[in-house]
């Protein structure tokens, strides 16, 4: 019997999941509701577009709305926004460039994603030099004011992955690029050695730090942005607040469909809801710590793409589950990559697990290799069962891949002595003979 499946969200999980119901269930119906007009781009590119690297917007979609509507023949609207579901009367209330309009649907997916999360911190409606992050509208608001106004001092707020790939950006554009941030350390995702690292490079590419620095207000007056701290007001040309993101379900707040934490659509692991013909998935669905088991909230590109593509099969009949998140992430600060997966040494200490806490420097490459340079591991270790919990590692950009190592040690609950016996690859311009995870292996037997 032919069904109508309606995506609340053209981004990663929406239109992965869409895809995959026209590719398993191709007489099905597959309405996809965009908010934007822009659906299916690279949101992890947005940072490099305004750093000048990427020279097209165009270069950052993932394919046309020609081909999501005649190859794919996926029925894509965009500037949709829904503003109401009720689950019973499978019923969504959409605002359209027309009006209002109501769609019906068998099943439904919302894959909505997220919004900025500003902290408290009041922007006024009419700002034209405070910005956010979140989609491409904004990065063009950016990228636009930077072209016309030609600012010369500009701050980022936040501490977090958006906030260093937005301070380089500025930086390499040849801005005064200061940090505001309210903690002494970066995200509480870094462990503090690691944040002390990242304050260091910082510092040495010619950031401006103004750390342990609440923000109290915002406010534009005479073509500035006044950034009233704590301690003291500061100046600049523009302010862009990078404080995190929260998920985007407002709109849900007057059913019955369940929230979770930071009011993230709670699912199970076949991404269903409280409702067996809703679903949902990528940045506004709960997920699953994978090594505490415990509900958790980590919107993250890869968890998007996958979780659309699952949820696309279970409406289709399928019973694949989604595991959940190592929150494994990478990224860098010009010529400082870093990476991090699993659990923090607090976060493990919260879960009950005795951690370990351990760190070592090691080369990149052979030390006797053009281009060797060092690498500093930090790795989380029980020490009741030697199981790695954790590992975040800073150096040269293509050493901190390493990372998904980590990633499937801790996937595949392996112990440091595990570690140990893995057999990697070894030539000197790849690693040391004692590869820098093997070496972390070595060191961590000492401390379990």
């Amino acid at each position: 019997m032919k069904k109508k499946v309606v995506v609340i969200g053209g981004n990663a999980a929406g239109m992965s999941a869409a895809s995959q119901v026209k590719r398993l269930q191709p007489e099905w119906e597959a309405v996809v509701l965009e908010k934007s007009e822009y659906f299916s781009y690279a949101s992890c590119g947005m940072p490099y577009y305004l750093e000048g690297i990427i020279p097209e917007i165009s270069n950052l979609m993932e394919f046309s709305s020609t081909d999501a509507i005649n190859k794919r023949n996926i029925d894509l609207r965009r500037n949709c926004e829904v503003t109401e579901v009720k689950p019973e009367e499978k019923m969504v209330f959409i605002n359209t460039p027309t009006g209002p309009e109501r769609e019906n649907f068998d099943f439904l997916l919302i894959a909505a994603g997220t919004l900025p999360l500003v902290a408290g911190i009041h922007i006024p409606a009419e700002a034209e030099r405070i910005f956010t992050l979140k989609n491409i509208n904004d990065m063009k608001k950016i990228s636009n004011f930077i072209e016309k106004f030609k600012p010369q001092r500009c701050a980022v707020i936040g501490g977090g992955y958006i906030a260093l790939e937005m301070l380089e950006a500025f930086k390499t554009r040849g801005m005064e690029t200061h940090l505001i941030h309210r903690r002494n350390d970066l995200a509480q995702t870094f462990e503090k050695e690691i944040s002390n690292i990242i304050k260091e490079k910082m510092l040495a590419e010619g950031l401006i730090l103004n750390l342990e620095t609440a923000v109290n207000a915002l406010e534009e007056k005479d073509g500035q942005v006044i950034v009233r701290t704590d301690k003291e007001d500061l100046q600049y040309d523009f302010v862009l607040v990078a404080t995190g993101v929260v998920p985007n379900t407002d709109f849900l707040k007057g059913s019955s469909i369940e929230l979770g934490i930071k009011d993230s659509v709670k699912v199970n692991r076949y991404l269903q809801t409280n409702y067996n013909y809703i679903y949902s998935a990528g940045d506004c669905a709960e997920t699953v710590n994978m090594i505490t088991g415990k509900n958790a909230y980590v919107p993250l590109a890869p968890k998007a793409n996958k979780e659309g593509f699952l949820a696309g099969i279970n409406i289709c009949g399928g019973k694949e589950e989604y595991p959940g998140i190592l929150g494994t992430a990478i990224t860098k600060l010009f010529d400082l990559g870093i990476g991090r997966t699993g659990l923090t040494l607090d976060e493990a200490e919260k879960n009950g697990f005795n951690p370990v806490k351990y760190q070592l420097s090691s080369n990149s490459r052979a030390k006797y290799y053009p281009g060797s340079e060092q690498m500093n591991s930090i790795i989380i270790a029980s020490k009741d069962s030697g199981r790695i919990l954790g590992a975040q590692l800073t150096g040269p950009l293509d050493s901190v891949k390493r990372i998904d190592v980590y990633s499937t040690m801790i996937y595949n609950k392996m112990t440091v002595k595990d570690a140990f016996n893995l057999d990697l690859a070894y030539a000197p311009p790849f690693s040391p003979v004692y590869d820098p995870v093997l070496l972390a292996a070595r060191v961590g037997r000492k401390h379990i």
